[in-house]
């Protein structure tokens, strides 16, 4: 008795439309879920992960005159430029009035002095010859809620936050012929506990917030501190 031979399978057109639904379906839910984590990435956490960033600015412009003193307005802003809040915790001010050297020569050396030369910076020019330092006019501090435990005010900043302040300091243009402008900021992130500051004075007589004992003895603690510095030169000379 021979066999027949046997049936080939008939293919469930109902089956592959199953497989194939349910693999749009993944792909429709694995493309929303990625959707949702790079908003959340962006939104939350992208910005905790970045560093704080704080961009600070100054101009300076002459507002009045009194006998020999002249009254200068200065304008410091300073713009949380990076993507996380930032905390800032101190800022100080540093104004010193330049006296110029005047020279007979007009003319340039064309050869360097060998111990400029030999140095990381160069600064020559004709007609004058700017000593080095100058005289304090101005030393102007604040240290802001966290850096301090004595009274004061907060100052947070939020990503593109910019916030300016005023300040008028006089000079007398009998006796420099211009004024340095000097900026310290001190911040960290908002997310970080704050870090104790402490006003020191330096050896060429300018003010600066610097981290306070407790640092010292924990220097973990004071490890998110940041700090941006910028000046301004400002010639005394009658326009």
């Amino acid at each position: 008795m021979s066999k027949g031979a046997a049936p080939e399978p008939i293919p469930s057109r109902f089956g592959m439309e199953t497989i194939n639904s349910a693999v749009q379906t993944l792909a429709i839910v694995l493309a929303g879920a990625w959707g949702v984590y790079t908003f959340v990435y962006e939104a939350k956490i992208a910005p905790g992960l970045a560093p704080p960033s704080v961009s600070v600015t100054s101009t300076l412009e002459r507002v009045g005159q009194r006998g020999d003193l002249v009254a200068i307005r200065s304008t410091v802003t300073r713009t949380n430029v990076g993507q996380t809040e930032v905390r800032v915790l101190g800022l100080t001010y540093n104004v010193v009035g330049v006296k110029v050297r005047f020279t007979e020569g007009s003319v340039m050396p064309g050869k360097m002095p060998e111990e400029v030369s030999m140095s990381s910076t160069i600064a020559q020019a004709r007609y004058y010859d700017e000593p080095e330092g100058g005289e304090v006019l101005l030393r102007h501090g604040v240290l802001f809620e966290g850096a301090t435990a004595q009274p004061s005010g907060p100052s947070g900043l939020n990503p593109g936050e910019t916030v300016s302040r005023d300040l008028v300091f006089y000079a007398d243009p009998t006796r420099f012929d211009s004024i340095r402008f000097l900026i310290e900021l001190s911040y960290a992130k908002m997310s970080e506990p704050p870090v104790p500051l402490v006003f020191e004075v330096g050896r060429d007589g300018h003010v600066s917030a610097v981290p306070g004992p407790d640092c010292r003895a924990e220097p973990s603690r004071c490890r998110a501190l940041m700090t941006t510095d910028f000046g301004t030169e400002f010639s005394l000379w009658q326009h």
